[in-house]
C-alpha cells in the first residue's frame, strides 16, 4: 500500500525532476542565490530586514564552507523572497515610492541595488512562463504573478529600488536549512532532492518554524 505522505513528497519533486525551469533560469536563479549569500552573510547585518534570517539559520549558513554554499545556491528555486504588490500594476507605484533607501556602505549598498534589479528582471522573465513556474521558483502568489505580467518597466525599476522588496525566504525554518546545508555538504543527490522537496512543501508556510508533517516524517538522510 502506498504511503500517502511519501506519495505527496514524490509529487512535490516532479517540478524539480521534470525540468520546470529552463537551464537558463536555473543558472540565473543560482547566480542570484550566490549573490544573496555574499551580500547577506556579512557581519553586522542581523537587523537588516533584507537578510534577517533567524539566529539559528544564519549560524547554519555561516558554518558552511564555500563549496557547500555553492551547492546550496544551486537549488532549483530562489532562497530569498521578492515581495511584490498583490494588486494591479497601476496601484503599485505609491507603495514603492513611499519607501526610502536604507543607509549603508556605498559599494555594498550599490551591490544590493544591483541584486534587486537583477532579481526583479528574472522575476519578470518568470512571469512569461506558466504561473506554476513563478510559484515554485519564487513562491509568488497568483496575484503577484498577475502584477508582474501587467507592470510597466518604470514600475519594475521602482520596485527594485525599494529596500522592502527583498526578504529572506524561510527565515525561521532552521530544520529546512539544516537539511539543505547537510545535503550540500555531503554532495548527496538523493539528500538534496529530499531537501528540495521540503522547500517546496514550505512554499505556503508563514514565518513560523513548524515544518509540515510530510517533511517531518523522514529524519534519516
Amino acid at each position: 500500500m502506498t504511503d500517502p505522505i511519501l506519495g505527496a513528497a514524490r509529487e512535490a519533486l516532479v517540478p524539480v525532476r521534470g525540468g520546470l525551469l529552463s537551464p537558463g533560469l536555473r543558472r540565473d536563479i543560482a547566480d542570484l542565490n550566490t549573490q544573496y549569500f555574499e551580500l547577506g552573510l556579512k557581519a553586522g547585518l542581523d537587523g537588516d530586514p533584507r537578510f534577517a534570517w533567524s539566529e539559528a539559520v544564519r549560524g547554519c549558513l555561516l558554518e558552511a564552507d564555500a563549496d557547500t554554499l555553492a551547492r546550496v545556491a544551486a537549488a532549483p528555486f530562489a532562497l530569498f523572497d521578492l515581495l511584490l504588490p498583490a494588486g494591479s500594476a497601476t496601484a503599485a507605484t505609491a507603495r514603492v515610492e513611499d519607501s526610502r533607501s536604507a543607509p549603508g556602505p556605498g559599494p555594498w549598498l550599490g551591490r544590493c541595488a544591483s541584486f534587486a534589479h537583477q532579481a526583479t528582471s528574472v522575476a519578470r522573465r518568470l512571469a512569461d512562463c506558466d504561473p506554476l513556474t513563478s510559484r515554485v521558483a519564487l513562491g509568488l502568489s497568483p496575484e503577484a504573478h498577475s502584477w508582474l505580467v501587467d507592470c510597466r518597466p518604470s514600475q519594475l525599476a521602482e520596485l527594485a529600488g525599494s529596500p522592502q522588496a527583498i526578504r529572506p525566504r524561510w527565515r525561521l525554518h532552521a530544520r529546512f536549512w539544516e537539511t539543505l546545508v547537510g545535503a550540500a555538504r555531503r554532495n548527496s543527490p538523493m539528500a538534496l532532492q529530499w531537501a528540495y522537496c521540503m522547500g517546496l512543501s514550505l512554499i505556503d508556510a508563514t514565518d513560523g518554524a513548524t515544518v509540515p508533517a510530510a517533511t517531518r516524517r523522514r529524519t534519516r538522510r
